[in-house]
Order: structure tokens, then sequence, then C-alpha cells
């Protein structure tokens, strides 16, 4: 069988959902029961997707890599955690950790995740292996998409020009998937090991919303609406940090189409060649 791994930030999971559900030729899908995998997995439920569970990724067979490509597709989904964003050197140090553990397991590895922090822009490069390429989101120009946000628009150049359109007025944008997380998690990871209380917590952030003159929070329409009470998130958001909430159109899902074709592709040949 053809086995595409997909190592992903929680924030993009809806786009995996989504290019699940439009692709006929997945015959199986397994999910990494980690803990990070319960929001995914409802939202496979919902549209009635099956899938498998599997506790630890080093429990899944180590591939015969002679297979030819007519075998089906079967997609290994593995979501990291969300909080590695605090520090983008504990997120290099996990993915860099992880994708040598995945390799045996998968014949290429798509890598969901931006620069983020430019600390994942050589990855490619540091793990060249021809058994297993690993593949990370691009623009049409080739150029890796800065974040979430940046493939959600279509690369770093439409993420520019949306970012010249607020006219120097400071603008937090929100995908679905991050106000839902905004809230309640993203910017309380690490609260616990710091020691801060809530209250404290609040405060910091207010203050980097303020000193960062941050005056607006635009909820990025992506064409996609699996996750749920965004309108009610984003409000949350805005109100507890005074920030006026107008919504941003030009989301779509091109980009992740795109490098999804070409990793299918890439994956092809892999097999023909076998």
């Amino acid at each position: 069988m053809a086995v595409m791994g997909i190592l992903a930030c929680k924030m993009l999971q809806d786009e995996i959902v989504y290019l699940i559900q439009k692709d006929p030729e997945i015959s199986d899908v397994i999910v990494i029961e980690n803990g990070e995998h319960l929001e995914f997995v409802q939202k496979l439920n919902r549209f009635n997707i099956s899938y498998r569970l599997i506790s630890d990724v080093r429990d899944l067979p180590d591939l015969n890599r002679n297979e030819g490509s007519d075998s089906p597709l079967t997609l290994v989904v593995w979501q990291l955690d969300l909080g590695l964003h605090e520090v983008p050197k504990m997120l290099k140090k996990r993915v860099y950790e992880e994708i040598p553990v995945f390799m045996p397991k998968v014949d290429t590895i798509f890598l969901f995740y931006g620069l983020c922090g430019n600390v994942l822009a050589n990855v490619e490069n540091d793990f060249q292996n021809p058994d297993c390429p690993v593949i990370i989101l691009r623009d049409k120009d080739g150029i890796i998409i800065d974040d979430c946000i940046g493939g959600a628009l279509g690369g770093r150049e439409e993420y520019a020009k949306v970012l010249k359109s607020f006219k120097g007025v400071g603008t937090f944008i929100l995908t679905p998937m991050y106000a839902s997380y905004a809230v309640k998690d993203f910017f309380g990871f690490g609260q616990a090991s710091a020691g801060f209380t809530d209250e404290q917590m609040f405060e910091m952030n207010k203050f980097m919303f303020e000193s960062s003159g941050y005056k607006q929070a635009a909820i990025l329409e992506t064409g996609l609406d699996y996750t749920e009470n965004v309108a009610e998130n984003t409000q949350n958001f805005a109100g507890k940090y005074n920030l006026e909430v107008i919504q941003l159109k030009g989301g779509h899902q091109r980009l992740f189409e795109e490098c999804y074709s070409k990793v299918k592709t890439r994956l092809a040949q892999k097999k023909d060649a076998a």
C-alpha cells in the first residue's frame, strides 16, 4: 500500500478533514491517539469519515517499500502539541525528533506546518531521504508558507497584500481554528509551568496587544465550516482585549489542494520506480 504520513499543527486540522473528505482514493485513515486528536476525530465523525486509532506511531508496521502504485492510499495523521508554538525552537526540536520516528512507517511525510518563526525553513534538506521524502507546505512560487493564515490566503504575496490593506491599523488575524483556541488555550500555554495566575496571564497578553498597537481582530473566511462557534469565539476573544471584530474575505483551500496533489503525484512516482 501507499502510505502518506501527515505530521501536522493542530491549527490546520480543518484543512486535513477537507482534503480527506474530497479524495475518493483514500482507502484508510489512521489517526495517532495522543490527546491532540480529539477535535479532529469529532469532525471525522460528523462527516461519517471512517478511521482507525493507533495509540503510538511506533505501533504501526514498518513498510514494505517494494509494493506498486496500484495499492490503495492510506493516510496517517499525527498532530503535535499546539503549545509548541510558544517557543519556536521547541517546536523545531519536537518536529525534528518525530520525523525519524515517522519515516520507517510511511512512504512520504507531508508536513502541515509553515516557517513558524523561521525554524522549519531547512527541514526538507535536513531530512533528505529517497525512501521517505519530507514535503512542507509551499505556495505557487515555491515559497514555504509563513503560518496557517498565509496558507489560507494562498501564500506570501497574498498575505502581504492583506496586511497592507489594513493601512497601518494593527490587526490580529484569526482563522476559525485559531479563533477556537485563541480564547481558551493559545495564549495560556506554559501558564502552569511558569506559575502565572489567570489574571497575570491576562495582563501580560493585554500588554502585548496594546504595546503592539492591535486595534482589530479579523476573522478570516477560509471556505470551511468544520469548526463550530467561530463568531462567538471571535467576539469573546476581541471583547477580552478591546479589539474591534472585522470580517476578512479571500481565504480559500487552493494552496492545500495543490500541495496535496503534488505530494500524491510524487508518492505515485516513487511507487512506480520501486
